[in-house]
């Protein structure tokens, strides 16, 4: 049996403790906690360019890898997000996570939007009233942390492809599916490249050269016996549904 006042004490220490030298380390510590004190089952924190409207993110809980790490590498303005709040768990942006219930809040200081967390639910699980007004306090803690971070669009896209190359070096190798012929590298590169990244994009967020890249693409479509990005990405839809099922 879990303390809830605990788990919100350690989100509000969470929140206190953002780090502009590991943002999304410390903002993934802050998500983390949000399942456990504000009956929410997913969750994404994004930030906001300073002086634009485009929104990184920078941390997600309950959330595939797959969909963290495309959702990361994709572009996301406020206008969007907009879009996605005023329709709710109708949009494809939330069938597409299979929410069924979806909630967004602003992370305003002084007046200033400085990022967005969106919350949701898969099930019938909800947030009561008790756990929406904790949230919204966390949140105007959060934006004002914020208000000291560097949040220019170097440093925010440097903090989001931090993000996806954690996931690429933490998440597991697995051994079932379409792709489980392939090595892990390729596999990834693979993945990346279905994702729409071109073989440069890949060799700067992996490390390698492009050279590389296009070997490990070679490879790839010669064991799966595909000829083209588009059939190399229905292949990767595909494993992600035999792999879920």
């Amino acid at each position: 049996m879990f303390d809830r006042e605990a788990e919100r004490l350690a989100l509000q220490e969470a929140v206190a403790s953002l780090s502009g030298e590991d943002l999304a380390g410390s903002l993934q510590a802050v998500v983390e906690r949000l399942p456990l004190a504000t009956s929410v089952e997913a969750a994404s924190l994004r930030v906001r360019e300073q002086a634009g409207d485009r929104l990184h993110l920078l941390a997600a809980v309950g959330m595939p890898f797959r969909d963290v790490r495309r959702l990361a590498l994709d572009d996301f303005t406020i206008p969007q997000a907009r879009s996605v709040l005023a329709v709710g768990a109708k949009h494809s942006f939330a069938q597409a996570l299979g929410l069924v219930w979806l909630q967004g809040e602003w992370l305003v200081s002084s007046d200033e939007t400085m990022g967005l967390l969106i919350v949701g639910t898969r099930t019938a699980r909800r947030p009561d009233e008790d756990d929406l007004r904790f949230l919204r306090g966390a949140c105007e803690e959060l934006a004002g942390q914020l208000g000291a971070i560097d949040r220019s669009p170097r440093a925010l896209r440097l903090a989001a492809l931090a993000v996806v190359r954690r996931l690429i070096h933490d998440t597991p190798e697995l051994q079932d599916g379409l792709l489980h012929d392939l090595r892990q590298r390729e596999r990834t590169v693979l993945e990346l490249y279905s994702d729409g990244l071109s073989a440069d994009e890949i060799a700067g967020l992996l490390v390698i050269s492009p050279h590389t890249v296009r070997t490990h693409l070679k490879l790839a479509f010669r064991r799966l016996g595909v000829h083209s990005r588009e059939e190399a990405a229905q292949v990767v839809r595909r494993d992600q549904l035999l792999t879920v099922l």
